[in-house]
């Protein structure tokens, strides 16, 4: 007889009954878990303080396997809502979104200021006057940039009292300079004796009140010289160009000061001097080298035929 086989199925009938009634309760045991656990996981719980079994609490056989899972230990989860949206958090966005978007302010004097620059761009001087004047008029912030343009208007139309009174009302001292200049060289422009005059003593007005300005001061030194060489006040014109070449080297009008320094002492007068004349032609032409001067300030062509001229005759 076999009886291996024979123990095996003695063994195989003795333990069916208890495995059948382990298996039956480890179904039960599940299927309590399933159904406990549809009233645990809710779809969105505010605050989650139900029961859970600990993963140790499953797996010790120690422990009681009865369904009833309220009387073991558990551990507390909580869950946090987001706060709810309140009225004070859109009126506070609201008032945000206001700060960053600051009310634009319009500047009264800028449309006429713009009508005025249209004017000029097809020289109808008179209409551009009126509108530069209604600008300053209104005392906004580009009302101080019409005032500079009416004070050159009105010096070219003769009205220099009104064209000084524009330049005292500047408050910007920047501008004001600016204004003194354009004022200057308006009454220059008109080419008679008189206003040349006139002209003159504004030039000399900004090199002693402004006598430092990097761009103004040599501008004004420069245009006396010019204005006093058309007149043949050679000495005078040569000290206002010494002045440029002497306090301005990084000015533009540094090299073509020494242009017109070797015109005066080429010219006839009673400090005539050729050999000096060809050095400050020499001196603009080395300058120049290798630049591009701006129009108004380009005697390169000049500049070689006067030294041709006199390096022949000397």
């Amino acid at each position: 007889m076999n009886f291996g086989f024979l123990k095996s199925h003695l063994y195989s009938k003795f333990w069916d009954p208890i495995f059948f009634s382990f298996t039956l309760l480890f179904i039960s045991l599940v299927s309590g878990v399933h159904a406990e656990s549809k009233e645990i996981f809710l779809p969105f719980p505010e605050t989650w303080n139900e029961s859970i079994p600990k993963e140790s609490d499953k797996l010790d056989p120690s422990k009681p396997t009865t369904g009833d899972l309220k009387d073991t230990k558990v551990e507390t989860l909580t869950v946090s809502e987001p706060p709810p949206k309140t009225d004070l958090n859109l009126t506070s966005s609201k008032t945000d979104s206001k700060k960053k978007k600051k009310k634009e302010v319009i500047d009264p004097s800028k449309a006429s200021y713009q009508k005025g620059k249209a004017y000029l761009s097809r020289d109808q001087k008179k209409s551009a006057e009126q509108e530069f004047a209604d600008s300053y008029g209104k005392e906004g912030e580009v009302a101080k940039f019409s005032r500079v343009e009416n004070t050159n208007l009105f010096g070219l139309d003769g009205k220099e009292k009104e064209s000084s009174g524009l330049v005292e009302k500047q408050e910007d001292p920047d501008l004001k300079i600016k204004s003194q200049f354009e004022l200057a060289r308006s009454l220059d422009r008109i080419g008679n004796p008189e206003s040349e005059e006139k002209a003159y003593k504004e030039y000399l007005k900004l090199v002693t009140e402004f006598p430092k300005h990097p761009e103004l001061t040599p501008r004004a030194h420069y245009a006396m010289a010019v204005l006093l060489i058309r007149k043949k006040e050679y000495r005078s014109a040569a000290h206002q160009l010494v002045q440029v070449i002497k306090n301005f080297k990084e000015s533009e009008e540094f090299l073509p000061a020494h242009y017109y320094l070797g015109k005066i002492y080429e010219s006839s007068w009673d400090e005539r001097d050729l050999e000096r004349s060809l050095k400050y032609y020499q001196l603009y032409l080395n300058g120049v080298e290798g630049k591009n001067p701006k129009p108004g300030y380009d005697f390169r062509k000049e500049t070689r035929e006067r030294l041709r001229v006199l390096g022949s005759a000397i």
